[in-house]
């Protein structure tokens, strides 16, 4: 993972010398950490307190837009270039700073500082070739006080410029769900039930890259996960823990395709995906997707993605397969501020066996609509480079299913409509170059059947996560 890029930019004004400008660029506050005994009531109100404070409004948009009119107005002063790209950096616009960079090293080719700022700017954004060669114009310039910084800055850059590379991230966390239910007379009482489960989960991916002039990669992906749901498996109308085991693995190639501009991509991806449901059934599926990607500008990015999936291998799921077509945008709508959007439409078919219904098998086929959103902000950079991000989704769908509970039962209507509402709100702080911390809260409904007549589940999640990666 890497690090968000510290503010500080090293350029300052005339009559410094190269050390005292490079001084001020390696600059950078410590954060200190003061441990506090709480209570566990008090630990819950300080999340309640952050994650509420979240979305106020943010100074550093104010301070971008005051530094921005600066740099119109004194283009040439290294000072207030200086102030403007370090908040272009706080609030995620690193074109903006990369571009005033370059004006600051063309006015001034021995700003050491100014160099090294930009070499990390490049590194931050995949540019590892503009990266290196920054660096190594500033380590001729000697300056002394750079010279470590340099360094690691070329070591990272020469590891992520290897024909094969790898990260692996180990994440362990937890999760308490409130959850209430009602069903239709006849099939189980209404419940309300509070639970606490963990979570762990290894995953790694390694980049294989042949250096094409169309930036080609072949991608290995794969993870293994524990987590202990809260689902009603036996469909008494009780929720039930479960040890909840789940596996992924695929291998994509990733290809540019060659275009004007240089902004299309096309992913072919082959996968096999493994996930326990509780009261014995299990998904396993082997497919395929693709996606094309384009970016018609900086701030925008669409796609378009179809995947099809064989289940026939799956545990009591009565599924023979499914597939869907999906399309969605990013887009930077202001200063760290990026909205995403998706909608896809999916189908599964299937036949559940004669022997499981007493009678004649059925077969059958479910379809549905979903669509989400979501607003990601870039809360706060800290001194020393690392940030904190928050995120705000929504998703409904509107689709059919099959209900195992009345394939269970031997009655009723086996394929019934629902629809599902899921928010959630998102924190993820960067605590060092490796490890970042992830904690939110969620909020789950989902109906099957008509109304008055169907069952209905309310379900309110809060989670904390830890992941550490090594590369």
């Amino acid at each position: 993972m890497r690090p968000v890029l510290p503010a500080c930019t090293g350029m300052t004004a005339p009559g410094r010398s190269k050390v005292g400008r490079a001084n001020t660029l390696a600059q950078t506050g410590a954060l200190k950490m003061v441990g506090t005994a709480m209570t566990a009531r008090a630990l819950a109100a300080f999340a309640v307190f952050i994650v509420l404070a979240g979305f106020a409004p943010a100074r550093a948009d104010s301070l971008y837009d005051r530094a921005f009119k600066a740099r119109l107005t004194d283009y040439a002063d290294p000072a207030t270039l200086g102030a403007f790209v370090g908040q272009a950096v706080r609030t995620g616009q690193y074109d903006q700073a990369i571009s005033t960079l370059e004006q600051v090293i063309f006015q001034d080719p021995g700003d050491a500082g100014a160099r090294l700022t930009l070499a990390r700017l490049y590194f931050h954004v995949g540019s590892f070739d503009l990266a290196m060669g920054h660096v190594n114009e500033a380590l001729a310039l000697g300056v002394p006080s750079l010279e470590v910084s340099l360094r690691q800055l070329k070591a990272r850059i020469e590891r992520a410029r290897q024909p094969v590379r790898a990260h692996l991230d180990v994440t362990a966390g937890g999760q308490i769900v409130h959850r209430r239910a009602a069903f239709p007379t006849g099939f189980a009482a209404g419940t309300s039930q509070t639970n606490v489960g963990g979570y762990a989960m290894i995953d790694g991916r390694v980049v294989f890259d042949p250096d094409t002039a169309t930036r080609d990669l072949v991608l290995l992906d794969a993870g293994i996960s524990v987590d202990r749901p809260f689902l009603d498996t036996d469909f008494n109308g009780t929720g039930d823990g479960f040890t909840a085991l789940a596996g992924h693995g695929a291998l994509t190639l990733s290809k540019g395709l060659p275009d004007a501009i240089d902004t299309l991509r096309a992913d072919l991806t082959l996968f096999g995906d493994y996930e326990a449901l509780g009261g014995g059934r299990d998904k396993r599926e082997l497919g395929v997707r693709t996606r094309i990607g384009f970016r018609p500008s900086v701030e925008t990015q669409i796609y378009l993605d179809a995947s099809y999936g064989w289940l026939g291998e799956s545990r009591a799921l009565f599924a023979d397969d499914q597939w869907s077509v999906g399309v969605g945008a990013r887009y930077r709508i202001a200063p760290g501020w990026t909205a995403d959007g998706f909608v896809r439409h999916y189908q599964r078919r299937g036949t559940v066996p004669a022997a499981v219904l007493g009678g004649t098998a059925f077969g059958y086929r479910t379809d549905g609509t979903e669509g989400g959103a979501a607003l990601t902000h870039l809360l706060h950079v800290f001194e020393d480079g690392r940030a904190w991000f928050q995120t705000l989704a929504a998703s409904y769908a509107d689709d059919t299913i099959l209900d195992y509970g009345a394939v269970g039962a031997g009655r009723g209507a086996l394929v019934k409509g629902r629809q599902v509402w899921r928010v959630d709100w998102d924190h993820t702080v960067q605590l060092s170059a490796q490890g970042r911390l992830r904690f939110g809260v969620g909020y789950h409904h989902e109906r099957i059947g008509p109304g008055g007549t169907g069952s209905r589940t309310d379900a309110w999640t809060g989670r904390l996560r830890y992941t550490y990666r090594f590369d």
